[in-house]
């Protein structure tokens, strides 16, 4: 029985890759004066934002520019990071049905609060893992075990749900049933690797799954 669904956040609960590529480029115009293309930026993709500038940047302005990225992050979101109704519902639907809601993602906590909070989704999450508490990064399943201790669920009871290969991977690694979204616009077009059990192309296909799994 589900009882538990945990979810990755960029690009699964919302659109924010556009955001945080045009966070990343107006802070490093700012520090070395050259603009980095999105793939130069994916690139860097794995621990947190935080860790991330701390590796590329001087120590000297390492303070300014953290700051600089929150600022850019919380300034930007309402432009760059559409509210999106259906997965509203679809969090409304879970919670109102007694399921438990995750969050497990790469990004920092400091970034994942700003989404939560400008998207109104605080109070629809039971837990958030976020890259500033794990030592390893999905698809290391670090973060999903910790999550599913926080809610006191089996492996067995959770499924994870998420937009990347390295989100498959860490649900796989950590025992759960896996479910790949392809439901934003410049969505990664290459095929899951290795594939989920199930990939859906929109939050009303997701809810229909997990009617068909529980029978109701």
């Amino acid at each position: 029985m589900i009882r538990a669904l945990l979810f990755d956040f960029d690009g699964t609960l919302a659109d924010t890759l556009p955001l945080i590529y045009r966070c990343f480029r107006e802070m490093w115009v700012e520090i070395d004066g050259r603009e980095r293309s999105d793939q130069e930026i994916m690139n860097h993709f794995g621990p947190p934002e935080e860790e991330i500038i701390r590796r590329e940047v001087p120590a000297e302005q390492l303070e300014y520019t953290l700051h600089r990225f929150y600022t850019l992050y919380a300034e930007l979101h309402p432009e760059e990071v559409r509210l999106e109704t259906a997965i509203h519902r679809l969090l409304r639907h879970l919670k109102t049905h007694g399921y438990q809601v995750g969050v497990v993602t790469g990004k920092g906590r400091r970034s994942a609060e700003i989404s939560l909070s400008h998207l109104g989704m605080e109070e629809m999450v039971d837990t958030l893992v976020t890259g500033s508490e794990v030592n390893r990064y999905k698809p290391h399943p670090e973060g999903i075990k910790t999550a599913l201790e926080h809610l006191g669920h089996s492996p067995e009871e959770a499924v994870f749900i998420g937009d990347s290969s390295a989100d498959v991977r860490a649900g796989k690694a950590g025992g759960l049933a896996t479910i790949g979204v392809r439901w934003f616009p410049g969505a990664d077009p290459r095929p899951f690797d290795p594939m989920p059990d199930q990939v859906v192309a929109s939050p009303e296909e997701l809810m229909s799954w997990l009617e068909r799994k529980t029978g109701g």
